[in-house]
């Protein structure tokens, strides 16, 4: 005996095949009785959203119909429905949905799915974007859907489960700037200021931005440590927005105390007399370098110092990779560093053919001497 559904039953129907298991949305529809399907491929995640979503629609009916929100509605009302994101990350994500509307036109939010953004990703690769850009591209379009769900303009993300959104991409070799480059470029380096900046970068990891917004009142060269924290009244903020102390690499409180020592003048901060800067890393007027102007100044700095090709990021992947070459293990060494889990250690901040390879090959080869 068939079993009775509901008028406003929604499920999912699989059959398995040669190519494996197919997956059809039903559904009994209200008005006349009779029953729909939907094809949604092999994809058992994208049946789960789209009977979420069926099941939604004929609890809300008429009366519960969403707000039309075109995309570029959307991109207005980001700024306050990513309050307490970096005003970076918000630009950003607004850049990529007017890239999305430039390409696929205008519409509402509701009509973006798979096929709208798979027209896209082609568009964006023929127009000569790279491949990673146009995964960023996809991440904040992504994210901007997400915050739509939960501001009520949308009932799912069509993006969320969706395994091949991405484009695969070559893994790129982590850079290595060993010892003797790292020479040449403190050498090549006149200014004190950013030869300090070289050797923390360097020694202890820090990224770009917590190199630019270090502060004296951080850096305490009395007990060795340094502390990485969050400043959020100047909206200068860690990636990971979490603080960390870490203690000093003997040449970086080297570094650091001949800038304090050449100071010209000092304050007194709790109890302790500190440079009458705020940054540690100025101009003569005690203005900080602006993140950006580092990353061009570093360029220009490789090509003086005759190294190959490297970028300051590349400095951080360096203090990682000797860091394990050291025998730091991964679990200290992401606490050192600010990363968010020993997997982004592993895929990219290792440039070096790890020990437990090594000496499985070195097994091998005796093996074969055998």
């Amino acid at each position: 005996m068939a079993r009775r559904r509901q008028p406003t039953a929604v499920w999912i129907n699989k059959r398995k095949a040669k190519r494996g298991t197919s997956c059809r949305v039903r559904r009994i529809d209200p008005k006349t009785g009779k029953m729909a399907s939907e094809s949604c491929g092999r994809d058992l995640a994208y049946a789960r959203l789209r009977r979420d979503q069926m099941k939604q629609e004929l609890r809300d009916g008429l009366a519960g119909r969403l707000p039309d929100t075109s995309i570029a509605d959307l991109r207005d009302r980001l700024p306050d429905l990513m309050a307490g994101r970096s005003p970076h990350t918000v630009s950003k994500t607004v850049d990529s949905l007017k890239s999305l509307e430039d390409l696929c036109g205008a519409m509402p939010i509701a009509g973006i799915d798979r096929g709208v953004v798979m027209d896209f990703r082609a568009k964006r690769l023929a127009g000569g974007a790279a491949r990673a850009t146009v995964n960023k591209d996809l991440r904040q379009i992504r994210s901007a859907l997400s915050y739509a769900v939960d501001a009520g303009l949308l009932r799912a993300n069509p993006l969320l489960r969706w395994k091949g959104l991405m484009l695969p991409e070559p893994e790129k070799q982590v850079r290595v700037v060993e010892e003797n480059e790292f020479a040449k470029l403190v050498e090549a380096c006149e200014n004190p200021s950013l030869k300090a900046l070289l050797v923390v970068a360097y020694r202890q990891g820090l990224r770009r931005k917590e190199l630019a917004n270090l502060r004296w009142a951080a850096v305490d060269l009395e007990k060795r440590v340094l502390h990485v924290v969050n400043v959020t009244e100047a909206g200068e903020l860690t990636k990971s927005r979490k603080n960390r102390s870490l203690p000093m690499h003997p040449d970086v409180h080297e570094a650091l105390s001949g800038l304090a020592e050449n100071a010209r003048t000092c304050r007194v901060e709790d109890g302790r007399l500190v440079p009458a800067a705020v940054y540690v890393f100025t101009w003569p007027n005690g203005e900080p370098y602006k993140a950006d102007w580092l990353t061009h100044w570093f360029s220009g700095l490789v090509k003086k110092a005759d190294v190959q090709h490297a970028t300051l990021h590349d400095l951080r992947r360096s203090f990682s990779t000797t860091a394990q070459r050291a025998g730091v293990d991964r679990s200290v060494l992401k606490d050192l560093g600010g990363w968010s889990t020993v997997g982004v250690v592993e895929k990219h901040y290792t440039g070096d053919v790890s020990a437990v390879h090594r000496a499985a090959m070195d097994r091998i080869a005796g093996a074969k001497t055998a």
